[in-house]
């Protein structure tokens, strides 16, 4: 019955079947459209997502690395803060250890006091001081050689000999007869002929 219907009804009014198909297509191509833009939205998200993953596992990566060598700058740090003065100067004073004094002299093949000490503090300590015991007389301010410390200068001679104090009354120097030396404060030789003590750290 339906279908004799709906034959009448399109015989009469044709414009309906047309309109009936029309809003078929166009419904079925707006479904078709939604589909299509949802699955590509779904897709973006995802690709979107193993980017952002990957992003945040190299960031990790790096953040991880920095992290290490940070770590590996301070361990260095303190290691070198950790040691004394006496130590420090003691690591420079074996690279010298003797080598012949020589009149100017500033290298393994002879080297004077003065500039003994010069590469002594430099070494030890990041301290440049003039390159003559004449000006290194003036250096850093004087203390009393009770007071002493590991990389205080010591002078001897009327100021004309200087050498590097390293603890337990002894210092480093470029003795004219021995050459790049350690040596006591209390020997006759130096407690007779010690002038003053400077600190210039």
């Amino acid at each position: 019955m339906l279908f004799w219907r709906d034959k009448i009804m399109n015989k009469k009014y044709p414009f309906l079947t047309k309109l009936k198909l029309s809003l078929f297509v166009l419904f079925a191509g707006f479904t078709l459209q939604v589909n299509a833009s949802l699955s590509s939205t779904s897709t973006h998200q995802v690709k979107a997502r193993i980017v952002a993953k990957a992003a945040t596992a190299e960031q990790i990566q790096q953040n991880a690395k920095q992290k290490s060598a940070k770590v590996k700058a301070n361990q260095s740090e303190t290691t070198n803060s950790g040691k004394s003065g006496s130590q420090k100067v003691n690591q420079v004073y074996r690279q010298w250890v003797g080598t012949r004094y020589r009149l100017g002299g500033t290298s393994t093949a002879g080297i004077d006091c003065s500039a003994f000490v010069q590469k002594t503090m430099s070494g030890a300590f990041n301290v440049h001081l003039p390159r003559s015991t004449a000006e290194q007389r003036y250096s850093g301010h004087s203390i009393s050689k009770s007071d002493l410390q590991p990389g205080d200068l010591v002078f001897f001679r009327k100021n004309n000999h200087v050498g590097v104090y390293i603890g337990g009354g002894k210092f480093v120097h470029a003795s004219t007869s021995q050459g790049v030396t350690t040596s006591s404060l209390s020997e006759s030789y130096w407690a007779r002929t010690y002038t003053q003590s400077r600190r210039v750290l």
